[in-house]
């Protein structure tokens, strides 16, 4: 007691000379920084966000309090002593500087009482750590993780309470003190008072399981009150619309292990089974009889679905709401035939007027503009309300990824019409700085596998919704570096605008042709060495011996420009733009050792090349979360014009087609905070190589579209000399959420084929063209961290013959066909 009364006496005398200070010559001056001594255990990290947004600030008494509170509400510190220091010689702004006594670290975290459940489980479970300043806030939290751990393991009376055990001046034990209570398992369901459905059925709509060999039967009471909801539901929509659990009677005893075993007993009150007589609305005068009517699936005469009917009354009230006539009033009332046993229905409207937007608010941005977060709301002050744009709102916010929640709120405005539209936002970070490795995009296995990465990027640059990034991509064989700016924004339009600037420089790898015979690059059937037969050339599938081939090198200057727009249609979100690149390519390698079986490289080796192209997309989204789609669909087309004048190496036309659908096949809820989702998404995309005109289109073999192994048909990387001017890719994939909007286990299936010419594709495509793949990996679904880790088995068809391929992991040296592979790529998105 005597110290703790000697520590406040010391604070209080410190914060007193600090404010005689204060008025002796900085009250009133800006504080350039604030500065922590006595950080021992706490990051500097960890109080940047509370004391950034003083800094700039001018310093007064109000400031101060409100700075050491919060310092104060971390629970990092027993003492926190003020001082100041000039920043500058003129002290024209200060510097404020906190001499922390930080509160005891933890040395360590126990449990006491736990039998039901391992050490090892709880530890997962906390928070705390060794190590940690000891935080009350935490050990709260952690105690209601811990009791819903117990929870779910069955353990309905379980008490949990932290206690916080000194072993020095400077650290002490974490202990929770565990009273578990008895386990519960249910042996077993019975119902009472069935009749119109079997035991086997309503079973079957329990979460809640007995206890067997696969399943511990863990007793939960949250779950028990679900699947008595679920239960009414049932009956409720087939008609017992008086269908209700009366009781539930819990009977227990004592197994071998001393464990409680309890059987649950269903008191059921059935009732009658109705049908739906017809339904008739009052009071309506801005919409039709006819027009609401329409909105009815219900017909009478049929079973009465109580789950139709309300989806059924919620349609009405949307067709008000979307048209602005928020403030009606709608009610249901029933009448009852008991002689047919059926139910009429009559939907009773007093009508309002319309609700008009008297201010857009935006709660809970710091960085992010209010005018950002506007322009992305499809509503302004003084239009009348739109269920549907609002949700168009909330969807292109969540895409902007700024943001990890975001929820509207409608409160009454200041007339009986008006309305107020609040959108409140959490900020997410947008910018991010990411060191790694990376592929190099090398197709040989001489070249270096993999190039360190630096990469920022900013999202949300300045809180402007622009994204501006710059990449350094360095290894032995590969170095680039590129510049990236993104406006989407434009005039106030949706009109966005982008440039880049890439310097890059490479080693690369081409087939040669120095033995006879020795061809020109006009010949319709051409081959490389070592083979002697076109023939042979198409045996091995294109694929050329890593022993024949041979190395340049290649520089590369390039300026890109690009626009497009934006419009919201019915059907999804429109997207039309174009583009324009520039740039210079040196190739050079030594002509007296090699000569490149591509003609291009032959005629402009060691020569600046200028390559021009232009473009110009279309594309269709209606995707509910573009980086990580649930339901929707996507299409675009690319054309790409390149070779824009004359005199340059290069011409041809390069169009892509792409498609992709998603749709959500399971979404059950396992716990309170998780579903069990699966995904099913499918996409198509076919790309194809024309000539500019009548001409034949002149491409270099490293432009030349191919299998990579890494986006394509995942795992084939010995089809990357394979090209062609013609692929077509598919994937079908199914996407399990582990944790969401962060980590996902997808399960795919690959297919793509590359041909000689566009003619051949679509006249002589056959299933051996085709490499498959199947194998599942994990993707991260956050922008800052877009890669995919998979395993993948490869096959393909020999003579209509399905053949496994060999794999590099777990192969076994008796079974050809064994072995998986690992592939590594990125999450790219659409376009």
């Amino acid at each position: 007691m005597r110290a703790r009364l000697f520590i406040f006496l010391l604070f209080i005398s410190a914060t007193l000379a600090f404010s005689q200070q204060a008025e002796d010559w900085y009250m009133g001056k800006p504080i350039r920084d604030i500065k922590f001594e006595g950080l021992r255990n706490v990051k500097s990290s960890e109080l940047t966000g509370v004391v950034e947004p003083f800094i700039g600030r001018i310093f007064d008494d109000a400031l101060f309090w409100e700075l050491q509170g919060k310092l104060y509400g971390l629970e990092y510190f027993d003492l926190i002593s003020p001082s100041t220091i000039p920043a500058d010689a003129e002290g024209s702004s200060i510097i404020l500087k906190f001499v922390v006594t930080e509160k005891p670290v933890v040395s360590r975290v126990r449990f006491e009482g736990n039998k039901g459940l391992r050490q090892n489980e709880l530890l997962d479970v906390v928070s705390i750590k060794p190590g940690d300043v000891s935080n009350s806030l935490k050990l709260r939290m952690d105690e209601q993780a811990l009791v819903g751990k117990y929870l779910e393991r069955g353990f309905p009376d379980v008490k949990v309470v932290a206690e916080s055990r000194k072993d020095d001046a400077s650290s002490l034990s974490i202990v929770f003190v565990i009273d578990e209570g008895d386990q519960t398992a249910i042996e077993a369901f019975r119902f009472e008072g069935i009749s119109a459905v079997s035991e086997k059925t309503l079973r079957g709509l329990l979460s809640l399981k007995t206890k067997s060999l696969l399943d511990p039967g863990a007793f939960q009471e949250a779950k028990l009150l679900a699947d008595k909801d679920a239960l009414v539901s049932y009956y409720r929509e087939r008609g017992y619309v008086d269908a209700s659990i009366t009781d539930i009677v819990r009977e227990s005893r004592k197994d071998d292990q001393g464990r409680n075993l309890l059987t649950l007993t269903f008191k059921i009150k059935e009732g009658r089974q109705y049908t739906f007589e017809g339904i008739s609305f009052e009071g309506n005068i801005i919409f039709t009889t006819e027009k609401l009517a329409s909105l009815v699936s219900l017909k009478p005469g049929q079973t009465l679905n109580f789950k139709r009917l309300e989806g059924d009354f919620q349609r009405v009230a949307d067709l008000y709401y979307e048209n602005g006539y928020i403030f009606n009033s709608i009610n249901r009332k029933e009448t009852r035939n008991e002689d047919s046993a059926s139910i009429r229905y009559v939907i009773s409207i007093v009508e309002r007027g319309r609700a008009y937007i008297e201010n857009i608010i935006i709660k809970g941005n710091t960085k992010t503009k209010e005018s950002v977060i506007l322009r992305e709301i499809p509503l302004q002050s003084g239009d009348i309300f739109s269920k549907t744009k609002v949700v168009e709102g909330l969807r292109n916010l969540y895409n902007l990824q700024f943001f990890s929640a975001v929820s509207p709120d409608t409160p009454m405005g200041s007339a009986d019409n008006l309305m107020d539209l609040v959108f409140n936002v959490e900020e997410q970070p947008t910018a991010d700085i990411q060191f790694g490795v990376t592929f190099s995009g090398q197709s040989t296995p001489d070249s270096f596998p993999v190039s360190a990465l630096v990469k920022w990027n900013d999202r949300n640059f300045l809180g402007r919704g622009q994204t501006f990034g710059i990449e350094l991509n360095a290894a032995p064989d590969t170095q680039k570096l590129a510049f990236q700016f993104t406006e989407r924004w434009l005039l106030g339009s949706p009109l966005s605008g982008s440039f880049d600037f890439t310097i890059a420089h490479s080693q690369r790898k081409t087939a040669q042709d120095i033995f006879f015979p020795l061809f020109n690059g006009d010949e319709s059937e051409a081959f490389p060495d070592p083979y002697l037969t076109y023939e042979e050339y198409v045996d091995a599938s294109y694929a050329v011996p890593d022993a024949y081939m041979m190395s340049y090198e290649q520089w590369n200057y390039s300026l890109g420009f690009s626009s497009g727009y934006r419009f919201s249609t019915p059907v999804g979100l429109l997207n039309t733009g174009g583009g324009v690149r520039s740039g210079i390519i040196n190739n050079t390698y030594d002509e007296i050792k090699y000569r490149p079986f591509d003609p291009i490289l032959r005629e402009g080796n060691n020569n600046w090349q200028l390559s021009q192209s232009v473009f110009a997309i279309v594309s269709l989204d209606n995707r509910d979360l573009a980086y990580d789609p649930s339901a929707g669909y996507f299409a675009s087309q690319r054309l790409a014009w390149v070779g824009v004048l004359p005199f340059e190496k290069e011409h041809y036309i390069r169009t892509d087609s792409k498609a992709e659908v998603f749709f959500t096949l399971v979404n059950t809820p396992v716990t309170e905070v998780f579903n069990l989702k699966a995904v099913f998404g499918i996409h198509s995309g076919i790309s194809f190589l024309l000539p500019q005109f009548s001409s034949l289109p002149v491409i270099e073999s490293a432009n030349m579209l191919a299998i990579d192994g890494m986006f394509t048909a995942r795992g084939w990387w010995s089809e990357r000399t394979n090209y062609g001017k013609a692929l077509w890719e598919n994937w079908a994939e199914i996407r399990i959420p582990v944790a969401p909007g962060i980590l996902a286990l997808d399960w795919f299936l690959d297919a793509a084929a590359v041909k000689e010419t566009p003619e051949l594709m679509l006249s002589a495509l056959g299933v051996d063209d085709f490499r498959f793949s199947l194998g599942a990996g994990f993707r991260f679904a956050i922008p800052q961290f877009p890669f995919r880790f998979s395993l993948a088995k490869r096959f393909k068809f020999v003579d209509g013959n399905l053949t496994w391929m060999p794999g590099s992991l777990w192969r076994d040296a008796d079974k050809a066909d064994s072995g998986l592979d690992f592939v590594i790529s990125f999450v790219l998105p659409s376009y």
